[in-house]
């Protein structure tokens, strides 16, 4: 398996800097979105097929923007990681993380056994 070394850390910290900045302008324009409940359009007159939509896309785009406010709260702390050297090492046992988690998911924090054991425990709890 291969992992993370120093060598490796102006490539991540690039990847995790773009991804910040991503998010951050994702998170920007989603605060221009326009008020569903009071934005008529020109039209003046909406139905209730037309509320229902704009309500619809209201509570997608909210869920987006709270996706992308939990994954910037990760790449912040990959980043935290990148400076005080522990970044490539999983938070739950210490072990390396594969290179190949670590390129798909800069900011993953957990190896992929114990991001296993994290999700089946959410999952557990969720069905109680």
């Amino acid at each position: 398996m291969e992992t993370y070394d120093s060598t490796l850390m102006q490539r991540f910290c690039q990847l995790l800097a773009q991804r910040e900045a991503d998010l951050r302008s994702m998170l920007q324009t989603s605060g221009d979105l326009p008020d569903p409940a009071g934005d008529t359009g020109s039209h003046g007159v909406m139905d209730f097929k037309d509320v229902a939509m704009e309500q619809a896309l209201a509570t997608v785009d909210e869920a987006k923007a709270g996706h992308a406010i939990l994954e910037l709260e990760e790449v912040l702390a990959a980043r935290r990681r990148l400076a005080d050297q522990s970044f490539g090492y999983c938070l739950d046992c210490g072990e390396a993380i594969d290179l190949r988690r670590l390129t798909a998911l800069p900011a993953a924090a957990l190896c992929t056994t114990c991001q296993a054991i994290h999700e089946h425990e959410r999952t557990m709890a969720m069905r109680r």
